[in-house]
């Protein structure tokens, strides 16, 4: 049973590695650089909004339709503030990708490790198994001759 359960988590974690391999160095700053990238354009974005309504609030002051004038400046800062939320969520994807495709790698490392790691639990047992039974074989040398000095 823990054989076919070993089995299904090596075979999982290949296929998670076929599906997206790890990445090359370069690869991987790349897409690392453009999240950045994005994260910043949309902070930028989200910035000059403010200072955009902040600035039209001011001019609608002098304008007949104050209301509608600072309505329509909300209107563009929201517009603004939802096309900067769509390059920082672009931005949450690829590093959620990327977060997905080390994990992947990690999984398709331990599974190839698997068997050197159970050979070694294996090894250790034997040797703790063999560690037992040579203190086994002192406890039962130390009372034989103990019981060896109390028959004299």
């Amino acid at each position: 049973m823990r054989f076919l359960a070993v089995l299904s988590i090596c075979a999982a974690a290949t296929a998670w590695a076929q599906e997206a391999p790890p990445f090359a160095g370069e690869g991987r700053e790349q897409l690392e650089e453009r999240a950045r990238s994005l994260q910043e354009q949309g902070k930028e974005m989200r910035k000059e909004a403010e200072l955009r309504l902040e600035e039209e609030t001011r001019a609608c002051w002098k304008k007949f339709l104050v209301t509608r004038c600072m309505d329509q400046a909300k209107q563009v800062k929201y517009e603004r503030f939802d096309e900067a939320r769509k390059l920082e969520q672009e931005a949450r994807n690829i590093e959620r990708e990327l977060r997905r495709r080390e994990a992947a790698a990690r999984a398709a490392r331990w599974a190839e490790e698997l068997p050197q790691r159970e050979a070694e639990a294996a090894a250790q047992a034997e040797r703790n198994r063999q560690a037992q039974q040579e203190a086994m074989e002192r406890v039962e040398r130390k009372r034989e001759e103990a019981a060896r000095r109390d028959a004299r």
